[in-house]
């Protein structure tokens, strides 16, 4: 019944697509449409030109790898010493037709420390000429619209990539570290000291001078002083070295501490704890950008929250909150020329309007829901899939707080709600065991590539960092522990004393990358009411659920999540009561990432994360769905070709080396 109900569902969802045509057909013949203004400066659209001609599909069994769009300029070649680059991914495009749930459908790329690159001569500034006028891409609503980089969660990064650069980059296509603002680095025995080697000549934007080292020790600083409010802000405070409630100068302090400046062109900067995997937080899959310290010196904390300014290709022009953020593209730049002159985020709460901006070429990009793919595609438009299923989408039971907490003057209290259900492993399990994930991907993620089953506190990705690191067991017991079975569902929950179920929360809240998220909500609460549960729905927006969880104040509620993490920074950040998310805390869990905060070698760490993987697989620490690949419609009239890798958070990256059709 319940597999049904999701077909049904999906019947209905597909049933709106003839009103979002008949909108289309509405906003094309120039009836007012539901959409943002435009800037007062807005160019004219440009000419439409004849249907760009796509090339056939690869045959589904022996995909081509994608192509590296010709106008792309990345990073300088790594010199003939360092390791050969992974293997290049199959190809993005898939047919759309059966989900596919197999585990080894990608290639695994390799995004840990490489040995670093030798120093690298500036490189010359790149021009393009022949570009459209404006890219417009549609995203759902955001949940952190906002111009500070160090105040919002790492989501909110999705406006926030165009123009900031970082030490390391992330190859779009393989994923592996390459040298962005830093040209090559390395990390001494200890896993604690790293040392990078700074491009030269790089200047910030609005004339505020060249990219320094003491530009690297100010944006560190601005993760953990005191207006600070990014994700990961524990992690963050201990790779500093500092404490929450510090005060300022204590900071400051620790901050010329931990990051050593050499010369100009030259840091070492020394972590808080071991942690030789650094470059996760230190690169661009987190959320240390690169920012100005003149800039903080001439405006401020406030000031900072008029504009992004950094080293990007792209330049910021305005934001207008709940309608767009608009950039300009520049002339030269010593990384990429986008082709194209301006770039615009759109958000566009509802699909229906998204894909209407996309269909009468208000925009050429536009995250759409997978379910309506076979109609788009009708439509001239086609997909494109992150080059990994980077997604790992699961539910967190909020409310397991099994370790004391400390408030800011360091007093202990006991944070538990006695009453709360889910505090029970039986009735976590049923909870696990009521979702048919197989019926909710078939019906609203067909075409996409899936991975069921997945585990959330460890991926593909980790397993080829460490090798080990994934029990066998936590795939050949997946479905004894969390596969669909709603009568073992009902039987837990009657050993767990609610044969007649309960109340909860179902929290409710859009995700850019993963419009369907709302509607997986609501098919998981018909699985819920198939064993006896009560699941009221709620809109709750994703700031509030962090204020909550923060404070310890959130129970019984499930919410989901939908990013990529990386083994050790997801461990200490969601399941260390000293972290910021608190999704699962227990004892044992402290007293294991403790050791890991201070174990060097690799086989020993590997062995710690295991532990860990080991015990929230068998106490449930959250309620796992799939793996799925971001997915995003595109207009070949305009976009040629457009690879991102698809597991760096807020997953439409990239967009500088977007190629484009010329007008």
């Amino acid at each position: 019944m319940a597999m049904a109900r999701h077909w049904l569902q999906n019947t209905r969802l597909l049933a709106t697509l003839a009103g979002v045509l008949t909108l289309a057909l509405i906003v094309a013949c120039g009836t007012a449409a539901p959409e943002p203004a435009a800037p007062a400066s807005e160019p004219a659209a440009p000419a439409q030109p004849a249907a760009q001609q796509q090339a056939p599909a690869a045959p589904a069994s022996e995909p081509a790898a994608p192509a590296q769009p010709a106008a792309q300029q990345q990073a300088p070649a790594a010199p003939a010493s360092e390791p050969a680059a992974p293997a290049q991914p199959a190809a993005q495009e898939q047919p759309p037709q059966g989900v596919q749930t197999t585990q080894q459908e990608y290639t695994v790329p390799t995004p840990v420390p490489q040995p670093a690159p030798a120093e690298q001569p500036a490189v010359a500034a790149v021009t393009v000429d022949n570009r459209i006028d404006r890219l417009g891409v549609a995203v759902g609503g955001q949940s952190w619209d906002s111009n500070y980089s160090y105040k919002v969660n790492i989501s909110g990064f999705l406006d926030k990539w165009p123009v900031l650069e970082y030490l390391v980059g992330i190859d779009n296509q393989s994923g592996a570290y390459i040298p962005e603002l830093a040209t090559s680095w390395e990390v001494a025995p200890n896993g604690k000291d790293w040392t990078f080697n700074l491009r030269e000549d790089i200047q910030w934007q609005d004339g505020y001078g060249e990219f320094t080292a003491e530009d690297v020790r100010h944006s560190m600083w601005l993760l953990v002083q005191p207006t600070a409010k990014p994700s990961g802000v524990s992690t963050w405070r201990k790779i500093m070295g500092v404490s929450k409630g510090d005060e300022e100068a204590v900071v400051a302090q620790r901050a010329e501490e931990a990051v050593e400046i050499i010369n100009d062109h030259q840091v070492v900067i020394h972590l808080g704890i071991v942690l030789p995997e650094a470059l996760f937080n230190l690169g661009k899959r987190r959320n240390l950008p690169m920012e100005s310290k003149a800039r903080w010196d001439a405006v401020g904390d406030e000031g900072m929250g008029d504009k992004i300014v950094g080293t990007g290709p792209l330049s910021y022009v305005e934001r207008v909150e709940g309608s767009h953020v608009l950039y300009d593209a520049a002339e030269e730049h010593w990384r990429v020329v986008p082709e194209y002159g301006q770039l615009e985020f759109r958000a566009i709460t509802e699909s229906q309007t998204r894909l209407a901006a996309l269909l009468t070429e208000q925009v050429h990009l536009a995250v759409i829901e997978r379910s309506v793919r076979e109609e788009v595609n009708e439509r001239g438009m086609s997909f494109v899939s992150g080059v990994y299923p980077g997604i790992s989408h699961h539910w967190t039971f909020w409310g397991n707080y099994h370790v004391d907490s400390a408030d800011a003057e360091g007093n202990y209290f006991n944070s538990i709600d006695a009453d709360n259900p889910m505090l029970k492993r039986e009735v976590r399990q049923a909870m696990a065991k009521a979702v048919n994930r197989e019926a909710i991907a078939q019906a609203l993620l067909p075409g996409a590539k899936v991975q069921i089953p997945n585990f959330t506190n460890f991926t593909d990705l980790d397993e080829q960092v460490w090798p080990g690191l994934k029990n066998p067991e936590w795939t050949t017991r997946y479905d004894e522990v969390y596969g669909y079975d709603p009568e073992a569902a009902k039987q837990l929950l009657n050993a767990a004393g609610y044969p007649e179920g309960f109340e909860f929360t179902l929290a409710l809240d859009s995700n850019a990358a993963l419009p369907e998220v709302m509607d997986i909500g609501q098919a998981m609460a018909l699985d819920f009411e198939a064993i006896g549960l009560k699941p009221k729905l709620a809109n709750i927006e994703a700031s509030e659920i962090r204020s909550q969880r923060r404070a310890r104040e959130i129970h019984n509620t499930i919410s989901a999540s939908a990013g990529y993490s990386y083994t050790v920074y997801h461990l200490e950040t969601r399941f260390c009561s000293c972290g910021s998310i608190h999704a699962f805390q227990d004892a044992f869990i402290d007293q294991k990432i403790d050791e890991l905060n201070n174990t060097v070698a690799k086989t020993d760490r590997t062995a710690l994360m295991r532990e860990i993987g080991d015990f929230c697989f068998e106490q449930i620490c959250t309620l796992p769905m799939f793996d799925v690949a971001p997915d995003i419609a595109v207009n070949p009239k305009f976009v040629k070709s457009y690879v991102f890798p698809g597991f760096v958070s807020g997953f439409y990256t990239h967009l500088e080396y977007i190629e484009t059709v010329p007008q």
